[in-house]
């Protein structure tokens, strides 16, 4: 992910021997400039703050996040988002950085943190709403919750969940009855993974969804109505990414059918911070609304 006030690039160290460090790379990645020691145990799927002051690294194998500052080169906090075993791997922060949400992969909870005062707000269970002797669903579920962006309004939030194959919907408008709640869930495909958002035409966004054992990519209309409650959103287009019907399914599945994933990247890039500095052939093509989330 790049910083918005530099270009540099950074990327996370998830599973190298080097397991505590994001690497630091020069604008347009043409030379590494450092490791930057994050403090804990394997980061994964990390954030960017709007104007590149701060970053946020969810820590796989510690069960905790680490907010790093980057003018004064020091770590402002380390907070625990669950269980060591809860496996924390990926974020998504409010446009505004007042807080941002940290998806545990292997408790099936979003852990929200206050950004400004570091502190932990709440933990949202995404699988209150199923009952596990029964198998009875009552609400939105996700399971096994992985990418996680909160849309460059901060309406919603959008989770890929790889064990229940579904997309599930947080209100994250604030001061609200339903803040920081579970409103909605879709269907996703096998190894559900990958979710970023990216421009409508004419107003709004689309969240598009990529899935590990699908040549499809799902696009979610977070908001179809225009009221920016996100609890009526829904599928709205699915997309095939093979060139031919010959390769629309490369084999069949033989097992750990929701295991793996991949990530995606919309153009151009809409998000608070990084929206402002496209280039005006693209930012052209946005309504203003969308040019300043």
């Amino acid at each position: 992910m790049t910083r918005t006030d530099t270009d540099q690039l950074h990327v996370t160290n998830n599973g190298e021997t080097d397991l505590d460090s994001v690497m630091e790379l020069a604008p347009f990645a043409t030379r590494i400039e450092r490791k930057i020691n994050i403090g804990r145990g394997n980061p994964h799927a990390h954030w960017m703050r709007h104007d590149g002051q701060k970053m946020v690294t969810p820590n796989v194998f510690t069960g905790d996040t680490t907010q790093y500052d980057f003018p004064s080169d020091r770590i402002d906090a380390i907070l625990p988002t669950s269980s060591k075993l809860s496996h924390p791997i990926a974020i998504g922060m409010m446009p505004n950085a007042s807080k941002y949400y940290v998806a545990n992969l292997l408790d099936n909870t979003m852990t929200i943190i206050d950004m400004q005062h570091h502190s932990v707000l709440k933990k949202i269970n995404l699988i209150a709403n199923y009952n596990p002797v029964t198998g009875v669903i009552y609400g939105p579920v996700g399971a096994l919750p992985i990418q996680t962006p909160v849309s460059p309004k901060g309406n919603s939030m959008v989770t890929a969940n790889m064990l229940t194959g579904t997309i599930t919907i947080i209100d994250t408008r604030p001061d609200l009855p339903t803040t920081d709640t579970l409103v909605a869930m879709l269907g996703c495909d096998p190894g559900c993974h990958g979710v970023q958002y990216g421009a409508k035409q004419g107003g709004g966004y689309y969240a598009y969804v990529s899935s590990k054992f699908s040549n499809v990519l799902i696009v979610v209309d977070p908001d179809p109505n225009g009221d920016e409650n996100p609890a009526d959103a829904a599928v709205v287009g699915r997309i095939l990414l093979n060139a031919t019907a010959a390769t629309a399914k490369d084999a069949n599945i033989t097992g750990n059918a929701g295991m793996d994933g991949q990530g995606i990247l919309p153009i151009p890039v809409v998000y608070n911070g990084w929206v402002q500095k496209l280039p005006a052939i693209w930012k052209s093509k946005l309504v203003p609304s969308q040019q300043n989330p």
